[in-house]
């Protein structure tokens, strides 16, 4: 029964994890802008930045991984601090609660996902607890200093980009 359990937990985790990859949070930010344009640009541009720092900050720290051998997968690039999927995920997530207005429950799920999601980076042991209460805690520095200025940066670049082009994107 326990190696049913641990490969359950493991399957689950494995796939959980997922949702902080830049794929899924690229294609659910191409949703958002779908449902509503102005507030799923808000959040796009929000992350996009977000996703910019969190690249940044490892390429130029380039901490190292933990041990290989200790990793519960068999693939994972990139530095270890911060946790991309602590820092990103939690920029999104909590970008669409409270740009799409989303009340509790819902909230909770969407505030909880990436407290979720690094758990599983420590269980997969691909970072150092550090490399994930960092990334949470920058995210949610950003999040609360310069989300809007990102977001105002972005709207002055696709405008000039799109007038360009005799195209207005925002009123």
């Amino acid at each position: 029964m326990d190696f049913l359990s641990d490969n359950l937990k493991f399957f689950f985790i494995r796939y959980f994890t997922f949702l902080g990859n830049f794929l899924p949070q690229f294609v659910l930010s191409l949703i958002l802008l779908l449902v509503d344009f102005e507030k799923g640009f808000q959040v796009a541009a929000i992350w996009g930045w977000g996703y910019i720092i969190n690249f940044v900050i490892k390429n130029t720290l380039k901490k190292k991984r933990p041990d290989k051998a200790q990793w519960k997968v068999e693939h994972v690039n990139g530095h270890s601090f911060p946790s991309g999927h602590s820092l990103t995920s939690l920029v999104m997530y909590w970008s669409i609660a409270k740009y799409f207005e989303i009340v509790f429950p819902w909230a909770i799920i969407l505030y909880l996902i990436p407290i979720g999601l690094g758990l599983s980076r420590l269980y997969l042991r691909v970072h150092h607890p550090e490399d994930v209460y960092g990334g949470w805690i920058i995210a949610f520095i950003y999040l609360q200093t310069l989300s809007f200025e990102a977001v105002e940066i972005t709207k002055l670049f696709f405008s000039f980009v799109f007038e360009f082009f005799g195209i207005q994107l925002f009123s």
